[in-house]
């Protein structure tokens, strides 16, 4: 575990949320802290996570004291998460009570004041599993390009989160990207790749800048058709609320007015339809230019004469 060294689990969970009590006891939560421990290792793989282990079993550099505490953050707030939702109702022999303070210090929290704080509190682990995917991918550690889900990202035509923002924003969310990659994968391949034709290969490889129409085009319409595949396919939770609350907002609706299925479902068309007008786009792109053709032949008086 990457808690809890000379039994100080707990101060070390109050250091990284904020808002743990240091004196609570850290068996309470250790089962918690070995599930987002899972989690997150099927994100970023497992040699990740043992790596982050070896450094915080034995201290070196401050490279590695970075990725340890990167790891830890989103490991801790998820499991204070989930301890803080179990301990709303207290669990006893005789069953599950609802305890009320009678000296009127203090008052019970409204149903919607504790989904506010546990959608605080999931933001703050999703911003901080970005922050650690950034970290992978700016030191370029062995252990993270390893992985199968990393080797598989490049070899797509959009490649990290912050890449995928300049496209279609997700709040440059890293972890959303990562999530996306299969959705990516299948456009890419079933619609776009084939609509382009030979030359896809030189396309993929693209690295200059500024980028060329046919690859913004490429990857507008394989980035739209991914979170159109996503919208429909995956839960709304783990999509960054503002990528919803902005689609929403645009047609029509408050803010904090949650997303029925037939908007969801509206919305996804809409980008599915928008992919289609870059498919065309890169095919122009691709070729040049809208075609021209000659749709009057040039009359020459000299010819006297008709073909039937």
């Amino acid at each position: 575990m990457i808690f809890n060294k000379e039994n100080k689990g707990a101060q070390e969970l109050r250091e990284l949320t904020g808002n743990y009590y240091a004196n609570n006891k850290f068996n309470k939560i250790a089962g918690e802290i070995e599930l987002a421990a899972e989690e997150l290792a099927a994100l970023v793989g497992d040699d990740v996570m043992v790596l982050a282990g070896k450094y915080y079993a034995e201290p070196g550099e401050d490279a590695d004291a970075e990725l340890v505490r990167k790891v830890q953050r989103p490991i801790a707030i998820l499991a204070t998460l989930r301890m803080y939702r179990k301990n709303d109702l207290s669990h006893e022999d005789d069953g599950r009570k609802f305890k009320i303070s009678t000296d009127g210090s203090e008052k019970l929290p409204w149903e919607w004041q504790l989904d506010r704080d546990d959608a605080l509190h999931l933001e703050e682990y999703h911003r901080s599993v970005d922050a650690l995917i950034r970290y992978l991918n700016k030191e370029e550690l062995k252990e993270w390009t390893d992985t199968a889900l990393c080797k598989l990202s490049q070899t797509l035509i959009i490649r990290n989160g912050e890449a995928f923002d300049s496209y279609f924003p997700i709040e440059r969310s890293e972890r959303m990207y990562l999530m996306l990659v299969p959705f990516i994968r299948e456009a890419q391949m079933l619609m776009v790749k084939r609509a382009y034709g030979g030359g896809w290969d030189e396309l993929l490889k693209e690295k200059d800048v500024p980028e060329t129409d046919a690859h913004f085009a490429a990857c507008k319409a394989v980035a739209l058709l991914a979170m159109s595949m996503a919208l429909r396919r995956l839960s709304l939770g783990v999509i960054p609320g503002g990528v919803i609350r902005r689609f929403m907002t645009e047609n029509g609706m408050g803010e904090s007015e949650p997303a029925s299925l037939g908007d969801v479902e509206r919305v996804a068309g809409w980008m599915a339809d928008d992919a289609t007008t870059w498919v065309n786009e890169m095919k122009l792109a691709r070729d040049g230019g809208p075609a021209e053709y000659e749709l009057l032949p040039k009359n020459d008086r000299r010819n006297k004469y008709c073909r039937l």
